[in-house]
Formats: structure tokens, sequence, C-alpha cells
């Protein structure tokens, strides 16, 4: 039998993909309005386009969309992400930090899809920076060297606008502080405690994320749930203090439960980077991630310092239940150990805004060393709150970078300089570096000190200026 093989030739038609045709002029007149340390408004005048891809980063961009390609919101290229595709031209950009400089590309585009076809060349650019979030002389009149000091404080930074728990904080705190695009039409968060990224498509959900609004300082623990259920107090401005909220997955906030914050000796528990144990005394402590420690106890701190009276004192001894048990030397270390970053220094002045108050400790973490927080009472001793800009009045220091991570430059202004004496102490007042400067531009080797928050201390013609130096790594 023979076999007889039948050969069929296929012709596949594939379609013809038709480009738009390319926009003829990018959009114009790039304007940067109401800025902040957190936001500000984006705006354009649109050219002739069906839409704008606007391209948004922390350096200068050097990405060019390719034609074909459809990019996404919240989309991230080689140097930056996408702030919108569409046909919008005045935006209220978010995801921005205090003092940081944010570069801008936009690019007008016709058609969609495969067929996108972008105007490449000579795009509009320009970028802006934001505001620092200093106190604009919030603390005038505090001087932490008064007996005073503590009722001060408190005095100034308790009269402020209650917020709402409940829809308050995704309004304000989710959308415009924890929040990040992504690809999808979805968004981020991450657990303060643990470091957990959750991805989510908006809007978000305590309960369908699986997240808390963690009481730092434990709703059980304040003098008012004696007089109140704990449960209540979030109706309560106490509860519902912003200040003492922090985002965190349910699951490690519940194993932290009513326990005092400390230094896992023995673990017991791990959740992503913060973990639940004993510490070296035999007591239950949990511990957040290392970059998370300082937020959380200046956070404790504020609470005290902000409620203190009401039903009793709010010092850690006057606490109710395992309030007495937390260590005021973890606090302090761990406010040393990390310094208020640039989020933290955000997030301080986006409550101040809605709040109108500030957490001292975050503008001042010095501070803290002024205050004995068992029994709420001033500290025998305190580095001088005044940190001074002028040596004498034809002398000026200057620092930077500042944070600064192995080195920073000190700069001295002055028309009558021989040689300056130069200290170094950290927040306790201890001497950790000294030295004589020969010169009024030198560079000084700070890559042995721990991170955290340290005083320059300079001797120049028989005068004393005092700065704030960062160590952040």
């Amino acid at each position: 039998m023979k076999r007889i093989l039948l050969y069929l030739t296929l012709s596949v038609i594939l379609p013809v993909v038709s480009m738009a045709q390319q926009p003829t002029a990018q959009p114009s007149n790039l304007h940067f309005t109401n800025v902040t340390p957190y936001n500000f408004i984006l705006s354009f005048d649109p050219s002739v386009a069906d839409g704008f891809l606007i391209l948004k980063g922390t350096s200068e961009i050097i990405d060019v969309p390719v034609n074909g390609v459809t990019y996404e919101k919240g989309q991230g290229l080689t140097s930056c992400k996408v702030l919108s595709v569409s046909a919008g031209s005045s935006f209220n950009v978010r995801e921005v930090w205090e003092n940081t400089q944010y570069f801008f590309k936009i690019f007008a585009y016709n058609g969609t899809g495969s067929g996108i076809s972008y105007l490449q060349t000579n795009p509009l650019t320009d970028s802006v920076i934001t505001f620092t979030a200093d106190d604009a002389g919030y603390y005038q009149t505090i001087d932490s060297t008064l007996p005073t000091f503590v009722d001060d404080v408190h005095n100034l930074i308790n009269q402020h606008t209650a917020n709402t728990y409940s829809p308050g904080y995704i309004n304000y705190m989710i959308q415009n502080i924890y929040e990040r695009d992504t690809i999808g039409g979805q968004a981020v968060v991450n657990c303060e405690y643990s470091g957990e990224t959750t991805v989510y498509t908006p809007p978000f959900s305590f309960n369908a994320q699986v997240y808390n609004r963690e009481h730092v300082l434990c709703k059980s623990w304040m003098r008012t749930a004696a007089v109140f259920p704990a449960g209540d107090l979030i109706n309560y401005t106490e509860g519902s203090d912003y200040f003492n909220l922090l985002l965190s997955k349910a699951a490690p906030n519940n194993k932290r439960s009513n326990n005092p914050l400390g230094i896992v000796a023995t673990q017991t528990y791990t959740y992503g980077l913060c973990k639940f144990g004993g510490d070296n005394t035999g007591n239950n402590v949990f511990e957040p991630r290392a970059d998370r420690k300082g937020d959380a106890a200046r956070a404790m701190m504020y609470e005290m310092i902000c409620y203190n009276g009401l039903q009793g004192s709010w010092a850690l001894d006057s606490l109710l239940l395992q309030g007495p048990q937390q260590d005021q030397n973890t606090l302090k270390l761990w406010n040393q150990q990390d310094p208020p970053d640039k989020f933290e220094r955000t997030k301080n002045a986006y409550i101040n805004s809605i709040q109108n108050n500030r957490n001292p400790f975050i503008d001042h973490p010095q501070w803290a060393m002024c205050i004995d927080f068992d029994n709420l009472s001033s500290a025998t001793s305190c580095f001088p709150n005044a940190v001074n800009e002028q040596v004498s009045d034809n002398a000026a220091i200057h620092l930077f970078p500042n944070p600064a991570a192995s080195a920073v430059n000190l700069v001295i202004e002055t028309l009558d300089f021989n040689k300056a004496e130069i200290t170094v102490l950290d927040i306790y007042g201890r001497r950790v570096l000294q030295g004589t400067i020969q010169n009024t531009n030198t560079s000084l080797d700070i890559s042995q000190l721990e991170t955290g928050n340290y005083f320059v201390r300079l001797l120049l013609n028989g005068q004393t200026a005092v700065k704030k130096l960062v160590v952040s790594r």
C-alpha cells in the first residue's frame, strides 16, 4: 500500500496594527502650587492630544516611552514611577516626603493599546522641592531647662482638634500618608510593626485587609479606662489621637495585646520583622521592626505628656494593667537608635495640619532625656535646649548634608578665625567625638557613630554654638 502524503500550506493572516498619529506638540507651563511637606498640586496647559503620560522620580528621569506600549498608573520604570496616564492636566500629588526634590516628565500621546503613539522628544519637564516639616516657631515658649518644662509641653500640645477613629483615619491617614499606587488600579500599604506589604483594590478596609489602628500606648493602660470601657475610648480624644495610632496588621497587633514594648531576649513569636517573647527580666514584651522602634517610642511618650492629668497621672508608674512594666530606658534607647526620618517628620507635619498640634519628640527628640517618664517629672539635668545658629555677631556655622551617613561637612563663616574646638555629644550628653578645627571648611568622619541624634558643639573666639546632627544610614 502506498501512502499518499497531503501537504497543506496554511496562511495565517495577522491583523495589521495601525499606529495613531503622533501628537504635534507637548503640553506646556508646568506649575506646582499648594506645596506642603506631604503633597502639592501639579498642573499644566494641555496640548492637542488624547492624553498625557506623567512620570515622577526623585532624580533626573531617563525613561522615554516606547510606541505601542501602554503604561499604567503606579508602574515603576527604570528611574521613575508613572503618576498618570490620562487626559487630565491637574493632580493632587501624594506619595511625597518633606524636603525632597521631585522630578517630572510629561509626554503627549495619541491612541490606545498597541496603537498608542508618544511624542518622544522635548517632553515637558520640571521639578519641585517639598517644604521642610519644621515647627515654624511652635515651641517658641518652651524652655527645656525650666522646672515647668513637662507642664509647659503638656499645655502646648494638649490643646488640639479631635479626630475620628473611623472613618477619619482612613480618609486622612491611609489615603494621604500610608497608601501608595501600584499597577492594576490597586494600592499598597505596609504594616508599621512588621513591614509586611499588602496590595488591595481601593478603597482600603480594615476588615478586608485585616489591619488595625494600633494604640501604641494601649487603650487599656489609659487612665480613662478606669472610667470608661477601654473599647469605648476610640470615641474620645485620647483614643483617637493620630499620633498614638500606627497602621498595623491584626496578627502582630493581637500578639502584642496589652504588653509593653521591649527588647526580646527569648523569642516565642515572629511576624515579618517584629517579634514577641520574654525580655531579660522575664516580662513578655513586643519588639517592632528596627526602623519603627523610635516611631513607637515617640508616639508613647507623646501620649503620656499630652493626656497627663486626665483622670490622674499618665506617668508609666501610674498607668493601668501592664503600663507600669513599660521600661522608659528602652523607649529612650530606641529614640536615639532610630531618629525621626523623613516619613515620620512628614507624618508629623500632616497630622499637625488636621489636628493642630505636633509631637514634640519628633521635632526635638533630645527632649526625651529631659523627662523622667516613670513619674513625668523634669529630669535633674538636660542638655540645653537652645541650638544657636550664631557663634558671634559676625560668624555662623553650617552642617551639610544633615542627616548624614559617614561624613558631614562643617563650614564656619567668620571674619576672625584662628582655630575652633569641636565636641560631638549624643542626646545623653556623652562626648563621642572631640577635636580641633584648623580651617573654616572641614569634613567630620562620623562613620563610627551609631544612627541617632547628636549635637555638634563648637567653641570659637570664646563663644559656643550648638547644631543638631542626625546620623542616618
